[in-house]
């Protein structure tokens, strides 16, 4: 467009700044969406020039860089400036982008999807963008498609994407945060994104997905991305209040008095939230990582006993064996077989050795060969085989059964022990214990609970808790 015809014309104008920045733009029609005053926080602008980037990379058709994870808080406008308004603004640049986005429900996308057409509707739109229009004979709430062959498709986790392929993914909220702690839930979003999504591209080294939640659990839809390998992902993480999570992290100097948004997020807000969403709801919904960091059942309550200390007074342990939770898979996504390694001595437990991995049958019997005698073993399934397999190679093999309810509420009956001063563990293992990422008890129940199962069993065994054994 000529300057000439901008200078005459201010609409015009205004089109073309639109077009040129997607912050001005979310501006422009901040007021056809949202009846209350705007508030540009920092980082409403910020996460506009890192779309605007993504976009304009689609527009060129060029190889992407990177899939997009934005970890924030809910209430800062993420979903009007990522579901809503980029959708319609990318339709600015290139009328022929075609957009997918999924929530986890799928009244939920229709609501965004039905905003975004909102804007398309508004007289300020048809004044500025004369030329896009959506087709009469293909207007609904969730599917959508312009004059120019561009098209919008809402859907959710639970959906269908069938036919439709897509020039640009947003995946907002793909798991509700009410049912963060269904494993079945985490596995359908996780299936969601690993399998659905990647037949749904118009090209897949083109078509970059962009990804927006908070952090649920360690297995949420962040950690399935961050915990494949190879995967090209820029990580965009900002917790409500300042801590060594936020990424990049040079974002920290636009925090005000330790705060992401201090009017949206106030002091007082924060205060109420942590009462209302609880330890774990705070955790992640506020401050983007999946379990309390001081802990959330367990603590840091299990006291490091040095090395070379514990070498001296091993040979005096007594009951010493291990326990262990048994799982027959090479599949990280599943459950791994793990152990804990301890014994009693004066009426205190040591832990001289833990561990995980995920195995086949034969080769976990060959791995708990390598660990000392006798083995624990939970009585189900699994372990009913492990255990006869063992006794009959001559290795003392005692079945378990494990009595208390859920794993929470065995849990629960475990840790007073901690608590009281009564366990100590290896000095070099402790670290491990409590915050690997796959394993570490601090983050129970928001990651793997093999571990923590194994230490529970191993707890209840020689410190007394509900009775575990049959012979």
């Amino acid at each position: 467009m000529q300057n000439s015809e901008l200078n005459l014309n201010p609409i015009l104008a205004k089109a073309e700044l639109c077009s040129r920045e997607f912050f001005y733009f979310v501006q422009t029609f901040w007021e056809t969406i949202i009846p209350e005053k705007p508030v540009y926080n920092w980082h409403i602008e910020y996460l506009c020039i890192e779309l605007q980037q993504l976009v304009e990379k689609v527009k060129r058709r060029e190889v992407k860089d990177y899939d997009l994870i934005i970890n924030i808080s809910p209430g800062t406008t993420k979903s009007t400036i990522a579901t809503v308004m980029l959708p319609v603004w990318a339709w600015t640049i290139d009328p022929s982008i075609r957009n997918l986005t999924a929530s986890y429900s799928q009244a939920l996308s229709t609501d965004l999807a039905m905003k975004s057409r909102d804007i398309i509707k508004s007289d300020l739109f048809k004044e500025m963008f004369p030329h896009l229009v959506i087709k009469s004979d293909q207007d609904n709430k969730s599917h959508y498609k312009n004059t120019s062959g561009g098209e919008r498709y809402a859907t959710s986790v639970t959906g269908t994407v069938t036919g439709f392929h897509a020039h640009l993914i947003i995946v907002d909220d793909p798991i509700n945060p009410k049912s963060a702690t269904s494993e079945a839930d985490r596995l359908t979003a996780n299936r969601f994104m690993n399998t659905t999504l990647s037949t749904r591209k118009i090209s897949k080294s083109v078509t970059p997905t962009i990804l927006i939640m908070q952090r649920l659990h360690e297995n949420d839809c962040t950690g399935n991305w961050l915990n494949k390998e190879n995967k090209k992902v820029k990580h965009i993480c900002l917790p409500g209040e300042i801590s060594k999570d936020v990424k990049p992290p040079e974002l920290t100097q636009f925090y005000e008095d330790g705060l992401m948004d201090p009017v949206r997020l106030t002091r007082e807000d924060l205060k109420t939230l942590r009462v209302d969403l609880g330890s774990y709801g705070y955790a992640g919904q506020i401050m983007q990582i999946p379990s309390p960091e001081d802990g959330g059942i367990w603590k840091k309550w299990i006291l490091p006993i040095s090395d070379s200390a514990l070498n001296i007074l091993k040979p005096k342990l007594t009951s010493f064996g291990s326990d262990w939770d048994l799982a027959y898979t090479q599949k990280e996504t599943n459950s791994a077989s793990a152990y804990v390694t301890a014994g009693l001595h004066e009426s205190k437990m040591y832990i001289d050795d833990i561990g995980f991995d995920w195995l086949e049958f034969p080769q976990l019997i060959s791995y708990m060969r390598t660990k000392p005698s006798p083995h624990y073993i939970e009585g189900k399934a699994s372990g009913k085989s492990a255990k006869q397999t063992l006794t009959n190679q001559g290795i003392p093999a005692i079945e378990v059964a494990v009595e208390g309810g859920d794993k929470i509420a065995r849990a629960t009956m475990a840790t007073p022990y901690a608590e009281s001063g009564m366990i100590y563990c290896r000095a070099s293992v402790l670290e491990k214990l409590y915050n690997d990422s796959k394993q570490g008890i601090l983050l129970f129940p928001n990651t793997g609970d093999d571990l923590q199962d194994a230490l529970v069993q191993s707890v209840n065994r020689l410190l007394g808790g509900p009775k575990v054994f049959t012979f």
